[in-house]
């Protein structure tokens, strides 16, 4: 890891990052990747008393004002913050934060889709995978973690990784307990599209697939007995 790598991730983990990766991302087309060869994946883990306690409450109600948007919301401050601090050092770098993907209109309403999802981003990151939830998944946290990028061509040193499969196997908790049967109970790979996976149209954000993964878990029991 190189100096710039070791500055912007002590910069990230002031703005309390939970992690920081570094992603090569430049075999992707150029509608996707903006022409710059390199992102950045930081992530916030949810608190694990909120996982607690959306688990805990049948009639939970997912707002704009809960643990969860707020902390996806500080991820993408984080973003932009990032971005700016990049191009202030003589780098080209866009921020993917929802407010800056509004503005490039590189995000489609009608769809739900970005031009480049987070989530494609954090799987060539080889840290983790999608599940049958079409979450984000790690062995730390879960589905429990909000994740934001940031996109660039600052000369970051950058180790390729394997992609990893869906690891949820047989299991179909998150598919169960959807109240939309919004999910397909679908294990995602790099030829399944996520349309496969889940009917966006019909999601609620409710957050059952996200606190009830067994890997969320297992990440909240961890926690909670710890303190």
């Amino acid at each position: 890891m190189n100096g710039l790598n070791k500055g912007i991730e002590q910069q990230l983990r002031n703005e309390n990052a939970d992690f920081v990766h570094f992603v090569d991302i430049s075999m992707m087309d150029i509608r996707q990747n903006r022409g710059l060869p390199y992102a950045i994946l930081m992530g916030i883990a949810i608190n694990p008393y909120f996982i607690k306690a959306v688990h805990d409450s049948p009639n939970y109600v997912h707002t704009l004002s809960d643990e969860y948007a707020q902390t996806e919301k500080r991820v993408g401050l984080i973003a932009d913050k990032l971005a700016e601090w990049l191009v202030c050092k003589g780098y080209k770098a866009l921020s993917q934060s929802d407010n800056a993907l509004i503005t490039e209109n590189t995000f489609d309403f009608a769809t739900k889709t970005s031009v480049l999802p987070h989530k494609t981003i954090a799987v060539l990151s080889g840290t983790g995978y999608i599940g049958k939830n079409n979450l984000f998944i790690t062995a730390e946290y879960g589905a429990a973690q909000c994740i934001g990028t940031v996109l660039t061509n600052a000369p970051l040193s950058i180790l390729k990784h394997k992609i990893k499969s869906s690891q949820c196997g047989n299991c179909n908790i998150c598919r169960n307990v959807c109240p939309q049967k919004a999910l397909n109970g679908v294990g995602w790979d790099i030829n399944v599209s996520r349309d496969e996976i889940v009917n966006v149209y019909d999601c609620i954000t409710c957050l059952k697939c996200l606190v009830y993964c067994p890997k969320t878990q297992a990440y909240m029991k961890r926690h909670i007995t710890m303190k």
